[in-house]
């Protein structure tokens, strides 16, 4: 793994030792992404399609995509998520891959990635992964991407940490909190967790990371000089904040 983004994405405790609190402590809704990349397949004459969810987390959304009839393979950095996500799909192609230097045996019709291309911080990264992404499609295949916008994401980082708890069973209580500060156009991440246990002392972790939103603007070029045609750019789908992006763009 030579990305920053991928490096990241091995030692993170949510992505690698935690793991397993993920689905408890990312509770936003399947159906409405997976109902609008659905519809954006059938409009486009590609339904059932052949799908690479690059950057799967656990296969929830996959699994989703799969149950309409869509053949869905799988690829992450973190080899954690990637095991959920493949128990998750068994019937999926599993790639344990950092998406800046990705390279499939195969084509598809359709690429999504969900809230991934906010780690990829320097250009030659955002470079290297949209190109990653545009080689696993045929051509007039469609690409299909969440991302943070820049202004609505410096709003909302405030500062105040933000807290969840995850109930792990044998595990204990993972207590679990995160807390954004916004820097030279890049958002500044420090997440605690606190794993209680009967009797034990609380095993407390401390991970810090930054990630850097997109423009709209920069959305397009990038895009288009990937080859990317017909870049259409709306509101996110499926968040529960309002600091989202929904971006279709066609070979």
């Amino acid at each position: 793994m030579s990305s920053a983004s991928a490096r990241v994405s091995q030692v993170r405790p949510f992505y690698a030792d935690y793991a397993d609190a993920y689905d408890l402590l990312v509770t936003d809704p399947v159906g409405p992404w997976v109902d609008a990349v659905d519809d954006r397949l059938l409009a486009s004459g590609s339904s059932p399609a052949a799908v690479l969810d690059a950057g799967c987390g656990t296969g929830r959304h996959a699994a989703a995509l799969a149950a309409k009839g869509h053949q869905v393979d799988l690829a992450d950095a973190s080899e954690q998520l990637l095991a959920q996500a493949a128990s998750r799909n068994p019937a999926a192609l599993a790639l344990h891959a950092d998406l800046c230097a990705l390279a499939v045996s195969r084509r598809y019709q359709a690429v999504t990635c969900r809230g991934v291309l906010n780690d990829m911080i320097t250009d030659s990264d955002r470079d290297a992964v949209l190109h990653g992404l545009r080689s696993a499609l045929y051509d007039g295949g469609v690409l299909m991407l969440d991302v943070r916008e820049h202004e609505g994401s410096r709003r909302r980082a405030d500062g105040l940490p933000r807290q969840r708890t995850a109930d792990l069973g044998a595990r204990g209580v993972l207590e679990f909190a995160s807390t954004v500060t916004w820097e030279a156009g890049l958002l500044h991440v420090t997440e605690d967790y606190r794993l209680r246990r009967p009797g034990l002392t609380a095993d407390h972790r401390r991970f810090n990371f930054v990630m850097r939103p997109w423009r709209r603007r920069e959305i397009r070029e990038r895009l288009t000089t990937v080859g990317f045609n017909n870049v259409d750019i709306g509101p996110g789908v499926g968040r529960t904040t309002g600091d989202r992006l929904f971006v279709f763009a066609r070979l």
